[in-house]
């Protein structure tokens, strides 16, 4: 990556940061997790004897399903808002070329998204603390995998707001990502059906999105134990190249496109 695109990319994420604030969407992260700690306080009050897997299961679903939504609408946003606002002109008016930027708004959703992610994930650790559930080691390997899931759904969300309006790309990009674990099973079970050697079905579970493989969520409610490095390397290895072919794909549309 060169220099120019790494300031362009920096010069972005900060624009994008200073406008996260000033559209007050950090307030809704700290609302919710305001609203986490309420929650918990019930728990508190009946006592949680007993109830430590109920609880972390209630947690990390919510803390999935709200992070999900956070980064499909804060990447699906990124594009055509420019556009609408007509602000991309002077973008593209300065020495940046439309890759650059389809990059740097990748950079911008997924740093936005990702600092959401942790300020929630954080306030969920200290409230399941103070009810006195302690979280195991493999929690550090759920962050990291979250956080690259993070950056391949707004590669994902980025790349589909070039070929959609926004609110089917939102709409489908939503789809995408709550139903992955679903589609995935009713393939395994087609395959068990038609056997392991259909080659259609080989075919179709490569090209189907796979954002269920990034959640640890439950195996982080039951204790699990890490699982070994090279599959949290593996998986980096799949959310790096499946996003960046997520983005080659936008950027194939996004350079010829009329923005008009």
């Amino acid at each position: 990556m060169s220099t120019r695109t790494v300031q362009i990319t920096k010069a972005l994420i900060t624009a994008g940061t200073l406008e996260t604030l000033r559209r007050k969407d950090i307030y809704v992260v700290l609302i919710l997790a305001v609203l986490m700690v309420l929650g918990a306080s019930t728990f508190r009050f009946f006592g949680v004897r007993g109830l430590e897997i109920f609880i972390k299961d209630i947690a990390f679903t919510a803390l999935g399903v709200l992070t999900t939504i956070l980064t499909v609408m804060i990447a699906g946003r990124q594009l055509p808002e420019e556009m609408s606002r007509r602000t991309i002109y002077p973008l593209l008016a300065r020495p940046i070329t439309r890759g650059q930027l389809l990059f740097g708004k990748w950079a911008t959703a997924f740093a936005t998204a990702g600092l959401s992610f942790v300020i929630l994930a954080f306030t969920m650790v200290l409230v399941l603390a103070g009810l006195g559930i302690l979280l195991k080691p493999i929690f550090v390997q759920y962050l990291l995998l979250k956080l690259l899931g993070i950056g391949w759904l707004c590669a994902m969300v980025v790349a589909l707001s070039v070929y959609l309006t926004p609110s089917a790309n939102i709409t489908l990009s939503l789809i995408l990502a709550f139903g992955s674990g679903l589609f995935n099973r009713l393939l395994l079970m087609a395959h068990w059906e038609s056997g392991l050697d259909a080659l259609w079905l080989n075919l179709l579970y490569g090209i189907l999105p796979h954002y269920d493989f990034f959640d640890m969520g439950k195996k982080v409610v039951y204790d699990w134990a890490m699982v070994p490095w090279w599959v949290v390397g593996a998986m980096a290895l799949y959310a790096f190249v499946s996003g960046a072919i997520w983005l080659l794909i936008g950027w194939l549309k996004f350079r010829k496109q009329v923005i008009g």
